[in-house]
């Protein structure tokens, strides 16, 4: 198991090593202060024996205790050490399980979600530079990689079998049918028709000399050019006049036609087995024609080339756009308390229902992770993070033994009448 951060296991080492002379320390003292009073005739010496001898015995049995827990002491294989090492899987596991059960449970996500003002958060990160900056170059990122990926012969191989297969399972007469009740049903027909009309008017008033020279060239040599010019005037301005009387009028008859006209041709698109047919021919030729894909790709080169130089650029207009819209965005949100509001209830509910839905596979990362732990180098690894904390054991239980056996001698000498 490779150290995640080696100096800080090293200083941690050092504390634990530092820290481990105290108690050792303490017990020596509690060693010489045995022998030193071992038969003294003073009074006080038999008090001071007593209390060292118990404080002898609680630091060697919380040694033990404390020992046990990572290896065998003094390298004896006696039952129920070396704990950690011996039961990580199981401790891992009880771990995942405590985590899953009282860290990611809903209400204890979301209590502590509701104590952050998210939308708030988001809104400042936004509007400094350094969000900016970094949402500017993530998109950035994101582009650059879809233009790399896109460019990669597999990506673009994959994307064309998708595609393909795709676009075979597609019915075109019905599809476009369904498209054209989906214009008729919103009167947006009747919008791109005003829009027909209006650009006819457009083109016939910038062609008229177009169509002037036409006709000269197609009139009988014997008709005056005056007369053609007369009567193409009166044709044209006939025909301007009803395209604006129909783009104008939105009952007229010519309209009415039209609706029945598109709503029966979208019939006709989803029933008609003639209609299908074509629809399969025309699909057919998009899947066999290279040249069009073959087109389709240069353009989509080109393209990204271009935004690939403007990325390169100083000056890139791609990232000064992307950096004005977060922007935007930064203040409307800001301006707009009622959306920062349903910001955070979305955002609390969406991560609880996340980590609620994927705790058991959160909380396993613990479990899993301590598997692949070599139990000695767990074992290791806790007594780093732990082992300071655990001298005071040994310190106290040598204290806590030696006032014990002061209470023991005071008992004894009572009940034997000293």
């Amino acid at each position: 198991m490779r150290a995640l951060n080696p100096e800080r296991e090293q200083e941690q080492a050092r504390a634990l090593a530092r820290m481990k002379r105290v108690p050792l320390l303490l017990l020596l003292l509690m060693a010489a202060l045995f022998v030193f009073t071992l038969g003294h005739p003073a009074p006080w010496a038999p008090w001071v024996h007593a209390f060292a001898e118990a404080g002898m015995v609680g630091a060697l049995a919380d040694w033990f205790a404390v020992v046990a827990l990572f290896r065998h002491p003094l390298g004896l294989p006696i039952p129920h050490t070396a704990i950690i090492p011996r039961r990580k899987d199981e401790l891992g596991g009880s771990m995942s399980r405590f985590v899953a059960d009282h860290f990611l449970e809903p209400g204890a996500v979301r209590a502590k979600l509701q104590t952050i003002d998210l939308a708030g958060y988001t809104v400042s990160w936004l509007k400094g530079p350094g969000g900016q900056a970094k949402v500017v170059d993530f998109a950035e990122a994101l582009i650059r990689w879809a233009l790399d990926a896109l460019d990669e012969q597999r990506v673009r191989k994959f994307l064309g079998r998708l595609s393909r297969r795709q676009l075979e399972k597609v019915d075109l007469a019905p599809l476009l049918g369904h498209t054209l009740d989906w214009l008729v049903r919103g009167g947006r027909h009747q919008d791109m028709f005003t829009q027909v009309l209006r650009q006819a008017i457009v083109l016939l008033d910038e062609h008229r000399d177009a169509i002037r020279g036409k006709v000269q060239e197609e009139s009988p040599w014997w008709i005056p050019g005056f007369v053609d010019d007369r009567i193409l005037r009166k044709m044209l301005e006939r025909i301007e006049a009803r395209l604006y009387e129909i783009s104008l009028d939105p009952e007229h008859s010519m309209r009415v036609q039209f609706d029945r006209w598109v709503g029966q041709f979208a019939e006709d698109l989803k029933t008609s087995p003639e209609h299908r047919a074509t629809g399969e021919r025309i699909k057919q030729q998009l899947l066999d024609n290279n040249e069009l894909q073959d087109y389709l790709y240069r353009l989509w080169a080109d393209l990204a080339g271009r935004l690939e130089a403007d990325l390169d650029a100083d000056e890139s207009k791609v990232r000064a756009e992307i950096g004005g819209w977060v922007e935007r965005l930064a203040g409307e949100l800001e301006r707009d308390p009622d959306i920062q509001a349903w910001m955070n209830e979305w955002l609390t509910e969406t991560v609880v229902t996340l980590v609620n839905s994927n705790r058991g596979q959160i909380a396993s990362l613990i479990s899993d992770t301590v598997q692949t732990w070599d139990g000695r180098d767990t074992s290791r690894r806790v007594e780093l993070a732990l082992g300071r904390d655990l001298q005071f054991i040994r310190i106290n239980g040598t204290l806590v033994g030696g006032l014990v056996g002061l209470l023991i001698h005071a008992f004894a000498g009572s009940v034997g009448g000293w």
